[in-house]
């Protein structure tokens, strides 16, 4: 299976590195290079949402609401990549989970990263609109304090093992 050849190749190039990162074991390594991979592709889903596709222009919702246009490309991009984290964390890095079904997973996923977007939501508005700080590098520091959050949640919640 494509997922075991993946697992393979990153178990050689931890054992690789090891010598270098004994304080961090084999699944901590999965979580840090996929979780690199997924983040990579949110920064760069953000970066062109908020430059290319909305200008950094306000998004009027059905005319009932109005987001700001970094909270809009937060969310568009988090849409996309909370599927690519939920598959790449449930084949990939906590693999040996299967004590549960793909649904309570999946449900357990979206429970715990609803905590994350609380997070990145208030952490990016007071970024952004109180410290007026540029919007990329401000959701690029929310993401490395979230991330904190969410291997915690997935791991003692998620994908647990009993």
């Amino acid at each position: 299976m494509l997922f075991a050849r993946i697992n393979d190749s990153l178990e050689t190039i931890y054992q690789y590195f090891k010598p270098y990162l004994s304080f961090i074991d084999f699944q901590k390594f999965k979580y840090a290079f996929w979780g690199c991979v997924n983040v990579g592709l949110s920064w760069l889903l953000y970066f062109a949402i908020f430059n290319f596709i909305i200008k950094k222009e306000n998004v009027s919702v059905f005319e009932l609401i109005t987001i700001s246009p970094h909270i809009f490309s937060f969310l568009l991009s988090f849409v996309i990549t909370f599927f690519t984290g939920f598959c790449i964390n449930c084949y990939i890095v906590f693999d040996e989970s299967k004590t549960h079904g793909i649904y309570i997973m999946l449900l357990r996923y979206l429970i715990s990263n609803i905590g994350s977007i609380l997070i990145n939501y208030l952490l990016l508005k007071l970024f952004v609109e109180q410290f007026l700080w540029y919007p990329t590098p401000s959701q690029i520091l929310c993401t490395f304090i979230v991330t904190i959050y969410s291997f915690l949640m997935q791991k003692k919640f998620t994908f647990t093992f009993s």
